[in-house]
């Protein structure tokens, strides 16, 4: 008994050790470097391109779950961000708990995260945004699009999640969502199990998100996708996911509140999220809405189809300097295209 229980207390040092030197070794592989701002006893980390105009809105993205700042850049890559940063301001922020950025209680809610992304914006001079995001990413655009008021001239949803879905076991979502929220049980999950066992799904974790669409070459790499194994940003993430179903039951009959211009994007075979349920449901709710179906397209559409995202913008921005928030019905989307 004595030497088993001495081999438990060994592997559980030996796993919390593997946990906190790769914790530190990503954190320096992925620094957070560009701008912090400081919002109610928290700070936020996001990168900045180009410079704030009176003239048009900013462009603030918001990315999804397990995710961080880095995933629009990746979608939009070097040469359109270059040009698309010469005529607008973009702002791509690291979720509260995610990237670079601090976490406080309270922060997974969608609209608190709304609130500070609004916050940030203004931080950073931004004199109105169009606001586009990324599956859970949308149910924070949605709340911004709901509670912003003027400030926020448009929306983009790319395969969105904001409304409520089926299952019944966990919130229909995986267990380990719930398991890393619990107390005690769940700090030492996400201190001596998820980052060991997890590290190299997270190549198998991509592809099985991209589906049915090829996953894009070196995606993982580049967002750093394992920021989201440190025991804090999990148990961030996991919060964020298990709690968002109660959140959108109660929030999505707000929608209808919504009357700037909105574009929603959607693979028709994105088998993260429904289709059905989140895209069908914004397209109902909010007037005038216009949505896109990739044929054959998974739950990345930003990243397979990033010329479809800028399409959409602008469409937005027709619709705003227009006064109407009717979108044109021309967008259309190529056949799937990982660059």
């Amino acid at each position: 008994m004595t030497v088993l229980f001495s081999c438990v207390c060994i592997a559980i040092v030996a796993l919390y050790v593997v946990t906190v030197v790769a914790t530190a070794r990503l954190s320096r592989s992925y620094p957070s470097s560009e701008h912090f701002i400081d919002l109610n006893g928290r700070r936020l980390h996001c990168a900045e391109r180009g410079t704030p105009s009176r003239d048009r809105p900013s462009l603030i993205f918001l990315h999804g779950a397990s995710s961080n700042h880095r995933e629009f850049i990746i979608a939009l890559g070097k040469e359109r961000l270059a040009d698309l940063s010469k005529h607008w301001h973009l702002i791509f922020l690291d979720r509260p708990g995610q990237g670079g950025s601090d976490r406080a209680a309270g922060d997974q809610s969608p609209r608190v995260q709304a609130d500070l992304a609004i916050a940030a914006a203004k931080e950073l001079g931004a004199p109105s945004v169009i606001a586009i995001g990324h599956s859970w990413g949308a149910s924070v655009v949605a709340q911004m699009a709901v509670h912003g008021g003027d400030f926020v001239q448009g929306a983009v949803f790319c395969a969105p999640a904001t409304h409520p879905w089926p299952g019944e076991r966990f919130r229909g979502v995986d267990w380990f969502y719930a398991v890393a929220g619990m107390p005690i049980i769940g700090w030492l999950f996400t201190r001596l199990i998820v980052l060991p066992v997890a590290w190299n799904q997270i190549g198998p974790g991509a592809e099985k998100v991209f589906a049915p669409d090829p996953t894009k070459p070196d995606y993982a790499d580049a967002l750093g996708a394992r920021l989201v194994l440190r025991p804090k940003a999990f148990q961030a993430n996991a919060q964020d996911v298990y709690q968002l179903r109660p959140f959108v039951t109660a929030q999505a009959p707000t929608y209808v509140r919504i009357t700037c211009p909105v574009q929603i994007i959607t693979g028709n075979k994105d088998k993260v999220v429904w289709p059905e349920i989140h895209s069908d449901g914004l397209a109902r709710d909010i007037s005038g809405a216009h949505k896109t179906v990739i044929e054959g397209g998974g739950h990345m559409p930003h990243q397979t189809h990033p010329d479809l995202v800028l399409k959409a913008i602008d469409a937005v921005n027709a619709a705003r300097l227009a006064g109407s928030a009717q979108m044109p019905s021309s967008i259309s989307a190529e056949p799937t295209n990982v660059t």
